[in-house]
């Protein structure tokens, strides 16, 4: 009788044990995936990819020094894309407000794929041709997908020592939100790249040339980053970025900036949901749009030259006297800071 009962109680015991093993090998599964896994899979290797959504892009600075008499700068981006179909841009449809100066400066920006227009306060501006297809047709393509709906943007390069943080819902699913370290000029470098692409500029911007990367990365007290993921099919819900940075005394490369807070936030909602309808993308109905070199005096990336040279490039006060020029009115502004480029 002893020796049956002690049968059974091994014959548990193992069982048991075998039971155990098996719900941790299969169970935890999810759990023993890292974060520098998932985040490989979200900008690299998901099996889904992004083809359509309404992205969402805020960005504001809190600043220190003079530069805090004017308020924050803020810029808020929003609107419907479509992954681009072959030798063609991202299609989009979005509307775009920036505050300077505690003014509102407001306007609207269309992608159909092969032609761009701008609409600002006194009407419709077309992109050049030579521009868009610049645009579209990149010297080299591509090497690999980046999980986004822009080339160029990968946050493999500036996200390191990635951990889990907890399942959240975000953009209205299911998501693991991974936060991380951040690399603040290599951040920089992808932001100088989308300037120079959106501004139409075959060389670097200089709204964040090299050597302005390098001074802010050096200036950071502190910086974080947090990206929400799709549980489910891995792709990219939300990205924030947050940077606090200080110039030491008389080494700020921008005047009237002693330092501040950045806050940049990326969301993607309704991802791969196909709402919106072909003719939103669609510009054969629009009104006949002038030409944007018109109000640029040249190329678009006039604009970021005249914001760089006013920032950086000892011009200042022309910079904030098409400020208080313009007063509101984007055309206005956009034509008078494009006389700065150098």
């Amino acid at each position: 009788m002893i020796r049956r009962f002690r049968r059974v109680v091994l014959v548990s015991a193992c069982l048991a044990l075998t039971l155990g093993l098996l719900a941790g090998c299969g169970g935890d599964e999810e759990q023993e995936q890292t974060a520098a896994e998932i985040l490989r899979q979200t900008f690299r290797s998901s099996d889904s990819t992004i083809e359509d959504g309404v992205l969402a892009l805020s960005f504001r600075l809190d600043p220190e020094g003079l530069l805090a008499v004017g308020g924050p700068v803020k810029f808020t981006l929003h609107g419907p894309f479509s992954a681009p179909r072959k030798d063609e841009l991202t299609r989009f449809n979005v509307d775009f407000i920036a505050t300077l100066a505690e003014k509102p400066y407001s306007g609207s920006v269309l992608s159909s794929g092969r032609r761009a227009l701008v609409t600002l306060d006194d009407g419709t501006y077309e992109v050049d041709d030579a521009v868009v297809d610049r645009l579209r047709r990149p010297s080299r393509p591509p090497s690999r997908r980046t999980g986004l709906p822009v080339t160029g943007f990968d946050p493999l390069r500036w996200i390191s020592a990635a951990k889990r943080k907890r399942n959240e819902r975000a953009a209205g699913v299911d998501t693991i939100r991974i936060g991380g370290k951040l690399n603040v000029e290599r951040l920089l470098a992808d932001l100088d790249g989308l300037l120079t692409k959106a501004g139409g500029s075959a060389s670097g911007s200089t709204l964040l040339a090299p050597r302005l990367r390098r001074q802010i990365a050096a200036a950071t007290d502190a910086s974080s980053v947090d990206v929400w993921t799709g549980a489910s099919d891995r792709l990219l819900r939300q990205l924030d970025v947050r940077i606090v940075f200080y110039f030491k005394d008389g080494s700020s490369p921008l005047q009237a900036l002693n330092g501040g807070t950045i806050n940049l936030r990326l969301r993607l909602d309704r991802v791969n949901e196909r709402a919106e309808p072909r003719s939103t993308f669609a510009v054969a109905d629009r009104p006949r749009a002038r030409p944007l070199a018109g109000l640029t005096g040249g190329s678009p990336a006039n604009i970021l030259d005249g914001v760089g040279a006013g920032l950086t490039g000892g011009r200042g006060r022309e910079l904030f006297a098409c400020l208080t020029a313009a007063s509101g009115s984007s055309s206005k502004l956009v034509r008078c800071v494009s006389k700065l480029a150098p």
